[in-house]
């Protein structure tokens, strides 16, 4: 993917022009990192954001040693965008669990586009307001939800057409489990004829009773 058709696929930047794509892919950087490769800590200034182009990140933050992952990004997507347009610090840590590309966009000249044109500034608001939903549902499925339910919900919220990529590792990570945990809970699923499972893909055969293990 070159830079501006990596642009083009993110939901924030697609109502952008060729030339205001080009105006901040003049003031971006592109970069490569290796998997365990941090991007950005609790310490740093948000000078701007940061495109996925390739690779996976995990967004997570650290209490007594302990690690909580927050989100897991895969491309092509973006993040890291909320604190860069107050300019304060990042409130958790982001690093590369595969090599990576990453463009950064810097705030000011992101900001600039804003300002000229208000729709993108209403759909800008509209990706906030999603963002804010997810991590609402994922404090919920934390602290309240039992193991299956947490792995019906994240089997629902990344299935696209039925289907999903499955990694049990990365899933563990993000729901806060053991390995194990979601290995026992993907069978106890296929033994409820919830979904079906075939090397790392997962069908989803009863989207009712997914929802109803939420």
């Amino acid at each position: 993917m070159q830079g501006r058709e990596a642009l083009k696929k993110i939901p924030l930047l697609s109502p952008l022009t060729d030339a205001q794509l080009s105006k901040i892919l003049s003031a971006s950087l592109e970069k490569l990192y290796n998997a365990g490769s941090v991007i950005f800590t609790p310490e740093d200034r948000a000078e701007g954001f940061y495109i996925l182009k390739e690779g996976k990140v995990k967004i997570f933050k650290t209490q007594r040693g302990k690690e909580q992952i927050i989100r897991i990004f895969s491309e092509p997507a973006f993040f890291g965008e909320a604190a860069s347009f107050t300019g304060c610090k990042f409130p958790a840590w982001a690093e590369a669990i595969e090599k990576s590309k990453i463009i950064f966009i810097p705030r000011k000249a992101f900001i600039s586009i804003l300002k000229e044109d208000p729709d993108i500034s209403l759909k800008f608001m509209s990706v906030m307001a999603n963002r804010l939903l997810y991590l609402t549902n994922l404090i919920e499925s934390l602290s309240l939800k039992s193991a299956l339910s947490k792995v019906a919900s994240y089997i629902l919220r990344n299935q696209k057409n039925g289907k999903l990529i499955f990694k049990t590792n990365l899933a563990a990570l993000e729901l806060g489990l053991t390995k194990e945990t979601v290995s026992r809970m993907l069978s106890k699923l296929k033994s409820l004829e919830a979904i079906e499972k075939e090397g790392n893909t997962i069908k989803v055969k009863n989207f009712q009773l997914l929802r109803e293990l939420e």
